[in-house]
C-alpha cells in the first residue's frame, strides 16, 4: 500500500478538482437577466431601420475595398444547392444554441473547476455583443435590399425572425455571436475532451459555424472576424488560458499540467523514452499553493 498522501499512478490518472460549483438558481438568474436584456434591445430593432442599412452596406463598401466581399457569390452558390442548403440552415438554426447550453451543462457538472471562468466568458461575450447591437445596429446581408442575397432560413420555412427558440434580433450582425459562441465551445471543449486525438472536434466547430453564417448570407466576413476577436479577448480576461504543452489556467490559477516525463530508470528504457506525457487535474489545494500564478 502506498505511504499516506501519496498517488499511485492509476490515481493521477483520475483525478480531477475537487471545486464547489455555484448554486444552479443563481446560473438560471444569469440566464434570466441576459434573455430579458436581449430582449429589451431586440425590441427597439424597428426604430433603427436606417442605420442598420447604412452600417450594413457601409461593411459592405469596406469589405469590397478589402477584397473580403465573396458573401453573395457564396450565398448564390448555396442556393443552387438545395439539399446542402437544408444542412445548413439547420445546423445554423439548431447547433448555435443547443451545443453551447450543453458544453456550458457539461462543464458544469464535470468541470468546476473550469465552470467559473467559462461561465464569466460566456456572459462577457453577451454583454459586449448586446451593447454593440444597441450603439451600432448592423443589418444582415439576407436583409440588404436591392444587393441580390437571398435569405436560406427563411426559404428554408423558419420565417426572417428565426423564431425558435427566441426570435432573433434582426440587426445584430456585428459582431457575430454565433462565431463567438463557437470559439467559445471550442476553447472550452479542448478543456473537457481529454484524448488528444477527439479534440479535432472542437476546432471543427468554429471553422463550421463561420462556413455556415456566411453561406446563408446571416452575417459578413467583418463579423466573423469580430465575434472571434470577442471570444478570445473574453476568453483571456476571464483568465480561461491555454499555455501550451498540456498547461491550463482558470481564473488565474494553475489547475492542469503535464505530468514529468518518467526518467529512463523508471521502466525500461524503451518505455520511458517512447511515452508521452499524459495531463493531470490539480486539486484545489495544489491550485491554491501554485500561488494563482497567471499565464506566461
Amino acid at each position: 500500500m502506498p505511504p499516506e498522501g501519496r498517488r499511485t499512478g492509476c490515481d493521477s490518472d483520475v483525478r480531477r478538482p475537487r471545486r464547489k460549483r455555484p448554486w444552479l438558481v443563481g446560473e438560471l438568474v444569469i440566464v434570466y437577466v441576459l434573455v430579458e436584456v436581449y430582449g429589451h434591445v431586440r425590441k427597439q430593432a424597428h426604430t433603427r431601420y436606417d442605420a442598420a442599412l447604412a452600417h450594413g452596406r457601409g461593411i459592405l463598401h469596406m469589405e469590397g475595398h478589402l477584397g473580403l466581399d465573396f458573401e453573395l457569390r457564396a450565398n448564390l452558390w448555396l442556393t443552387r444547392h438545395h439539399d446542402l442548403s437544408q444542412v445548413t440552415v439547420w445546423i445554423y438554426q439548431h447547433m448555435h444554441t443547443g451545443l453551447t447550453m450543453w458544453v456550458l451543462l457539461l462543464c458544469y457538472l464535470t468541470g468546476p473547476g473550469v465552470y467559473r471562468p467559462a461561465r464569466n466568458a460566456l456572459v462577457l461575450i453577451n454583454l459586449v455583443g448586446l451593447a454593440v447591437f444597441f450603439a451600432l445596429p448592423v443589418m444582415p446581408p439576407r436583409l440588404l435590399p436591392g444587393e441580390g442575397f437571398v435569405d436560406s432560413v427563411a426559404h428554408a420555412g423558419f420565417g426572417t425572425t428565426h423564431s425558435p427558440p427566441l426570435p432573433a434580433d434582426q440587426y445584430a450582425a456585428m459582431p457575430s455571436l454565433h462565431l463567438a459562441w463557437a470559439v467559445w465551445v471550442a476553447m472550452v471543449g479542448l478543456t473537457l475532451l481529454r484524448p488528444f486525438r477527439v479534440r479535432w472536434v472542437a476546432v471543427l466547430h468554429p471553422i463550421t459555424t463561420a462556413v455556415v453564417v456566411v453561406l446563408t448570407a446571416n452575417h459578413y466576413v467583418l463579423d466573423v472576424v469580430a465575434g472571434a476577436a470577442v471570444a478570445m479577448a473574453a476568453l483571456s480576461a476571464t483568465g480561461l488560458i491555454w499555455a501550451g504543452n498540456g498547461t491550463l489556467y482558470a481564473g488565474g490559477q494553475l489547475i492542469r499540467r503535464k505530468r514529468p516525463v518518467p526518467g529512463p530508470d523508471a521502466g525500461s528504457a524503451g518505455d520511458g523514452a517512447s511515452r508521452v506525457p499524459d495531463v493531470e487535474d490539480l486539486t484545489e489545494a495544489e491550485a491554491a499553493g501554485s500561488g494563482g500564478q497567471s499565464s506566461p
